[in-house]
């Protein structure tokens, strides 16, 4: 077999196993429009539920962030709140983010919550997000306000109940281009093929 047909084949599997993700996971066998190209590329939108306390949701923070330095604004990040009952801090952490995007500072304290997610999970959370607020240069007594306001609960809660209606279960859980991924990628690179395939193939729908 020559290399051409090789590399040929190669690419084929690759859009068949990415389009099987995503067509045969959402109930889209729509052959037509898993073949349809794009032109140009098209902007992503990728919508992630996630839980702070949730180690399956860390894992995914670094692929995330990497799809955003490598695509840049190709790719745009939809962070939601979707705290699981069985996770003592989770609500909080999902506060102390909010309270932190009031001061101009939600990646910071995003980024810091789930570095050190093993730390304040054992007990103690709220104390180690003041000191985190302080690390980034938040006014405290502010922050320490929201951490406890009612629109910093209602957002948090807003975006749960979002989720439930959108049939989320567990975290995280993608929605890419408004299409829900139900089997979530295994590897940077199949992410990676993800969003490539809705970046060319612009008519994607779930």
């Amino acid at each position: 077999m020559s290399k051409t047909v090789q590399t040929g084949l190669l690419v084929a599997f690759v859009v068949i196993a990415v389009s099987a993700l995503v067509y045969g996971l959402t109930g889209n066998n729509n052959s037509d429009q898993a073949t349809a190209q794009s032109s140009e590329p098209q902007k992503v939108k990728i919508l992630k539920y996630s839980d702070y306390q949730c180690p399956a949701c860390k894992t995914y923070a670094a692929p995330v962030e990497q799809l955003k330095r490598e695509f840049g604004d190709m790719v745009e990040v939809e962070y939601k709140h979707f705290p699981l009952q069985s996770h003592r801090f989770a609500r909080l952490a999902g506060h102390a983010v909010e309270a932190a995007r009031n001061q101009g500072k939600f990646k910071e304290m995003h980024d810091l919550i789930f570095a050190n997610q093993e730390v304040w999970s054992d007990g103690g959370a709220r104390d180690y997000f003041i000191s985190y607020a302080e690390e980034i240069g938040l006014d405290t007594e502010q922050f320490k306000e929201d951490l406890e306001s009612e629109e910093v609960h209602a957002i948090v809660e807003q975006n749960k109940q979002e989720g439930i209606r959108r049939q989320v279960n567990a975290t995280p859980t993608f929605f890419i281009n408004g299409v829900k991924i139900r089997q979530n990628p295994q590897s940077y690179e199949q992410l990676k093929a993800m969003v490539e395939m809705f970046m060319y193939r612009g008519n994607v729908s779930g």
